[in-house]
């Protein structure tokens, strides 16, 4: 349930805790600021997190007014949380495995059900939107200007290890873009604003090169599905066109650039040390031997590299994840929290996309970019873990917190009396 603080929504911490939450949106990718307080080691994000968090609970002493808003994915989410814990006390770290809940369940859990109560009209859902493609984007220019420093500086780009700006891997960039390239492409396409669709094309004029250029071939082809998406639900059948010639003429143009040829190379030919398909079915065959003697609550918590190093042979070194969110879950959280996980994003995604189906405005736009996040992250889950990173997991909450948000805003539209 959501705590919904019916007569707070005035009051000056509840606007302080709003513009908290986005711009703790807008810093997601800042997780990777370190620093003490005191002892306690945290984050720039986990900071902000917890800003809007006690903001949140003085709005609450201040309003002195509670009630339970009901949302669709409650049961699940309950579920997956339980399962998390479940994850610790089975972990053989459990001092790592409490940082892990923290970080990646319970936080972000937090943030989706206090954005639920402060995002409560278009104009605050167009606030968060906007927040998190702000942050995109100026996260898209840095790993621009990162290739940009690296072709000046005539430094050899490595198309395994692509230029990046804050994160260890590219291929994290791409992971953290795509729903950004999702939620950009909703509003460019569906706004029934001019301005709002034009500050979106600025953002995609950053983001999606951006994610092209983390050379990731998941990553590329999670943007085909993404454009095949939009060429599927664009209603006018000139977009259609456009969206194909235009996508089908940048890949030909991108194919053929040295570096990205030579990438595609490598994964079409099957004898290729640098072919990582073969690496990937190697991985998940070693999580499936370890998860068929762990069938139940799965490795735990931060224990899957220490779990499934005994059955990782040939000299391979053990993953810190099993490169695929299916089994990442199952080896974290065990089936319980598999099968939350599983209705939590079916869930979404079918209301998302119904929704999508019935709404108008800047609620269409947001439901038709939450609901292509969704399946971009469900594509390339298949193929890495986009949940089990402090951005992340903060990531997919926030992208189902603006789309139940989205639909709560539609259904009060449609009650009889309002405009």
């Amino acid at each position: 349930m959501n705590i919904a603080l019916t007569s707070s929504t005035g009051t000056p911490l509840l606007r302080y805790c709003r513009w908290a939450l986005a711009i703790t949106v807008a810093c997601m990718p800042l997780y990777v600021i370190r620093f003490g307080l005191g002892p306690v080691p945290t984050t720039l994000l986990e900071t902000l997190i917890m800003l809007t968090i006690v903001l949140y609970i003085g709005a609450a002493v201040q309003s002195r007014s509670w009630s339970f808003q009901r949302t669709p994915v409650e049961i699940p989410t309950a579920i997956f949380l339980v399962a998390a814990a479940a994850g610790v006390l089975v972990s053989p770290n459990r001092v790592g495995a409490l940082g892990i809940l923290r970080a990646y369940f319970l936080e972000p859990v937090l943030v989706f059900y206090i954005a639920l109560d402060v995002v409560r009209t278009r104009r605050d859902l167009q606030l968060i939107a906007g927040a998190f493609l702000t942050g995109a984007t100026v996260f898209a220019i840095l790993n621009l200007y990162a290739w940009a420093s690296a072709l000046l500086q005539h430094q050899q780009i490595i198309s395994t290890n692509a230029p990046e700006a804050l994160y260890t891997s590219p291929n994290s960039v791409a992971l953290f873009l795509e729903p950004a390239v999702a939620l950009g492409a909703g509003i460019a396409l569906f706004a029934d604003s001019t301005p709002h669709r034009r500050l979106a094309l600025i953002s995609l004029a950053f983001v999606m090169p951006s994610l092209v250029l983390t050379l990731s071939r998941a990553g590329w082809l999670t943007l085909a599905i993404l454009i095949l998406v939009a060429v599927i639900t664009a209603p006018p059948r000139w977009m259609k066109v456009a969206l194909l010639v235009g996508a089908a003429a940048g890949a030909l143009l991108f194919s053929r650039l040295p570096i990205a040829a030579t990438r595609l190379a490598y994964q079409l030919d099957l004898n290729s040390p640098k072919n990582t398909f073969e690496g990937r079915v190697q991985i998940w065959s070693d999580t499936l031997r370890m998860l068929l003697d762990h069938p139940i609550f799965g490795a735990g918590l931060r224990a899957y590299q220490q779990t499934v190093a005994p059955y990782v042979r040939d000299g391979r070194r053990a993953q810190l994840y099993p490169h695929d969110i299916w089994l990442a879950m199952w080896s974290e959280i065990g089936l319980l929290g598999l099968a939350a996980f599983i209705a939590l994003v079916a869930i979404l995604l079918w209301r998302g996309w119904r929704g999508f189906a019935a709404a108008q405005g800047f609620v269409r736009a947001v439901l038709w970019g939450t609901s292509a996040a969704l399946v971009a992250i469900v594509v390339h889950g298949t193929f890495d873990t986009p949940y089990f990173k402090n951005d992340l997991s903060l990531e997919f909450w926030v992208v189902a917190a603006l789309e139940v948000a989205a639909l709560g805003i539609m259904a009060v539209r449609e009650r009889p009396g309002n405009p």
